[in-house]
């Protein structure tokens, strides 16, 4: 796992993005009778190169900043030990490696903390620096909560010993948030089936044994079977991004966090139409 950076995550959506309209807008602009028969396959391959480079970084990038957040509690708890014996703040943080307390990916952002405090920079700014860098919600309120007590004249050996104890409540407090989402999480993930599972029944039960009659359904002869088909292959595939965006939200209260929800859904429920209501290129 490493840290990607902010600015190459947003380069690389921007890119994609961008790469997707453009397919987009040469399936538009060249509707020759190929194109328009791999239509609902090449808006597929758009929504993928969309979304799939900023899925696996933010993937990535989430893994490194998780790591770092289950083992704040320990580096915490060991500065707070390590001044019990009155050794200074920079030894306290340094001996959190040393002594193996934490490990990588934290225990490389603490020697650059360290190295920059050696150098001349101050406590507060150097861990301003270790909280932009690593901009999850447990470090800020680490640094929140340590800035404002140095701020204030507070006895800093109390503060990291009380912080301690508070960043493993908040962090429990966290795995029991997402553990009761889980099951709002199961829910996308059953409406969407249940989506895809309900237009196969209309495409074979409904539309199909009736696209002969014209006299009952005149409207479908005009639209063909194939029409209807490309409307719930597309339909299901913005419905999938759609929802993993949700599950994102809902799962990490993050919406990139979807990203990866989103692909698992699209293409699923691609490869179950593929199967159930084949597309129209494989009957032409």
């Amino acid at each position: 796992m490493r840290r990607i950076e902010k600015k190459t995550r947003q380069i690389t959506a921007v890119v994609s993005v961008a790469a997707a309209i453009i397919l987009t807008l040469l399936l538009f602009f060249f509707r020759t009778r190929d194109a328009m028969a791999f239509s609902n396959e090449l808006f597929l391959a758009a929504i993928l190169i969309a979304i799939v480079p900023s899925a696996v970084l933010d993937l990535e990038n989430q893994r490194w900043t998780d790591a770092i957040d289950d083992q704040m509690p320990l580096f915490v708890r060991g500065i707070s030990e390590s001044q019990e014996t009155g050794t200074t703040l920079i030894g306290s943080i340094e001996n959190t490696v040393k002594n193996n307390v934490v490990h990588r990916p934290l225990s490389d952002e603490i020697n650059r903390l360290t190295v920059q405090m050696s150098w001349g920079l101050s406590f507060e700014a150097a861990l301003n620096n270790f909280r932009q860098r690593v901009a999850s919600p447990v470090v800020t309120r680490f640094s929140a909560l340590v800035l404002e007590a140095s701020r204030s004249g507070g006895e800093i050996r109390k503060v990291f010993t009380a912080t301690s104890g508070f960043m493993d409540d908040m962090r429990e407090m966290d795995r029991e948030t997402d553990s009761q989402m889980k099951p709002y999480l199961l829910i996308v993930y059953v409406a969407f089936y249940v989506f895809i599972f309900t237009s196969i029944i209309l495409l074979m039960s409904f539309f199909k044994p009736l696209q002969g009659f014209q006299q009952i359904l005149s409207p479908l002869t005009v639209v063909g079977i194939s029409d209807f088909k490309d409307f719930f292959y597309r339909t299901m595939i913005i419905s999938g991004l759609m929802g993993g965006l949700m599950a994102g939200k809902i799962g990490e209260r993050r919406v990139p966090g979807g990203l990866k929800h989103a692909i698992i859904m699209v293409i699923s429920g691609y490869i179950v139409f593929y199967f159930m209501i084949p597309p129209n290129w494989m009957v032409i």
